[in-house]
């Protein structure tokens, strides 16, 4: 027996057979990202309870493996799978979609949550209890899991609270000498040894109040101020920042994060939404200046579609946001993985298109009718910008004067969404995310070829909010799309390119475009596969994961042990 097939044996006895996938069709969902990345794993391990969890680390660690974890797959730049096939151990991906888990404390004013955990239902654990999360779900990553977006410094739409970030997690990390070692930072006395910590977490038996280390962040709670200061030479917030580097925020994967402790904010008593129109991206930049300094209080969102990103969504991505209105977030990440599943089958039919679901979605895509509120597709045939910005009941005759005021000087128009319309200007939002994905799959195009995105943190007081490329690159793209969450200033832009464009040399070209502007890439999203790690964020990796053991290759990094 083979040192690869005695360490399957190990694992199978931990987990048992049924969660230990080694065939390539069962592989196939876990192996290939969201939008990038695909590579072979040895196997791909689902364990169903935390102790299961940490015993599978001594095992692959015991074998020398690479340890890949994964929790929704709903990343966009390829960082929770593995990346080629150049790595110098078997690969194990370990998904903990199963290990899900909420614990209220505080009088609801925090969570414990557990790494399966998604946002969904975080937000639905606390909605009884008059409470919400740091995150709703966002444009680009339905589905995601809590501890993935703090893994990732994830930004998301909600205004007033930054990224996702906490001081206070319970992860298990490699040292130099090969030693796993488990680590509470959480605040909370749960024992000495690993498996008393996790049998105590996971049954809850562990004392909060007084017994709680309550120093320490558990948000980015000087967030709001930062983005009010608009003239600043410098983004808001982007991927790699030192004041959101901390254990296991913003990890990449270089660490195991059993549970994170996290905020929760009082429910809004009510919300509107304004959908705002213009011509002229100059006159959205001047509104953010003058509602940023205007409001008493940040809006809840302020976010940004321009029209080529509202077509493609309507035509290429309506199963989408149809699926959201009709099933809930909740559903997303099963619908993805059965069409996962029924992809891999049609690949085995040879007389079958290899996107042959695709073409079966697009047929009722492009045959059934926009399902989006009569005023919000009339702003789209008259505007090229759109904005739609959501306030606290309490805001609203606040923000209705301040938009009165300012289009009295401005080209553009606006009106305040009844309860359709506001649903449907977000699940519209929402779905941007995936048109372009959408749109490569219905064509037959590889987005690894084709799709070139970028998540791009501009300056708070950069004058121009969209990319203008030069005329030589602007003739390589075929078809583009624009979103982004507006007074965060964090521009989402994608580029299907012509058959035959070099993508590399095209996103070369752009970031050096996007550096003379003074922006930082990529803002949200984590720097996955596609984007090179600046030096400060690679030396936070090195001490987490001396070893390189855990995603190696992640930020353009050395996949080989010990950084070599």
């Amino acid at each position: 027996m083979t040192t690869s097939q005695e360490m399957l044996r190990q694992l199978a006895g931990i987990v048992g057979d049924k969660q230990v996938l080694t065939d390539a069709d069962n592989k196939a969902w876990y192996t290939k990202g969201f939008r990038v990345g695909r590579g072979e794993a040895l196997a791909v391990l689902l364990p169903q309870t935390l102790p299961q969890l940490w015993q599978t680390l001594e095992i692959c660690v015991a074998h020398n493996a690479i340890i890949l974890m994964q929790a929704s797959n709903t990343g966009v730049t390829g960082g929770s799978t593995p990346d080629g096939n150049d790595y110098d151990r078997e690969v194990v991906i370990i998904s903990t979609r199963q290990l899900k888990g909420v614990h209220v404390i505080d009088q609801a004013r925090q969570v414990i949550a557990f790494p399966g955990t998604t946002l969904t239902e975080l937000e639905q654990t606390l909605q009884p209890l008059g409470r919400e999360p740091h995150s709703v779900i966002g444009s680009s990553c339905i589905g995601a899991s809590v501890v993935g977006g703090i893994c990732n410094n994830s930004g998301g739409s909600l205004i007033r609270r930054g990224p996702a970030f906490t001081e206070k997690s319970l992860f298990a990390r490699i040292h130099d000498d090969g030693r796993l070692e488990m680590v509470n930072h959480l605040g909370i006395d749960l024992g000495d040894s690993p498996e008393a910590m996790l049998k105590n977490l996971t049954e809850q038996q562990y004392q909060t109040g007084e017994h709680v280390d309550w120093q320490g962040k558990i948000w980015a709670d000087d967030y709001a101020d930062r983005l009010r200061d608009i003239t600043a030479d410098s983004p808001s917030r982007f991927n790699g920042d030192l004041r959101y580097l901390h254990d296991s925020s913003g990890s990449a994967g270089k660490v195991v994060v059993f549970a994170v402790r996290l905020p929760t904010f009082e429910a809004s008593a009510g919300s509107d939404t304004f959908y705002i129109g213009t011509h002229d991206e100059r006159e959205l930049v001047a509104l953010r200046r003058f509602l940023l300094s205007q409001m008493s209080e940040l809006p809840l969102q302020a976010e940004y579609i321009h029209r080529n990103a509202f077509d493609l969504t309507v035509r290429y991505a309506k199963h989408m946001y149809l699926a959201i209105r009709k099933l809930g977030p909740q559903a997303i990440p099963k619908m993805m993985a059965n069409k996962a599943k029924w992809d891999v089958r049609v690949s085995h039919v040879p007389f079958l298109p290899r996107n042959f679901v695709d073409r079966t979605l697009q047929f009722f895509n492009q045959l059934s009718p926009s399902f989006v509120a009569p005023r919000i597709m009339d702003y789209r045939s008259e505007y090229e910008h759109h904005l739609m910005i959501k306030v606290d009941v309490q805001q609203t005759g606040e923000l209705q004067s301040l938009l009165q005021q300012f289009f009295a000087e401005h080209n553009g128009g606006f009106f305040h969404c009844n309860a359709r319309e506001a649903a449907d200007a977000f699940l519209v939002r929402f779905g941007v995310g995936g048109c372009t994905i959408s749109y490569c799959d219905a064509l037959g195009y590889n987005p690894n070829e084709r799709l070139v995105a970028f998540d791009v943190a501009l300056r708070r007081n950069d004058d121009v909010w969209r990319l203008v490329l030069p005329a030589d690159l602007a003739a390589q793209v075929q078809v583009d799309s624009c979103c982004g969450h507006f007074f965060c200033y964090v521009n989402h832009q994608d580029y299907v390119l012509k058959e035959g464009v070099d993508a590399k040399a095209f996103k070369e070209a752009v970031k050096v475009y996007l550096e003379q502007r003074g922006a930082k890439y990529p803002a949200e999203h984590n720097v996955g596969h596609l984007y090179q790690a600046s030096c400060e964020h690679v030396e936070h990796w090195k001490q987490l994961d001396p070893t390189n053991s855990c995603n190696p290759g992640v930020g353009k990094t050395s996949k080989k042990k010990y950084w070599a």
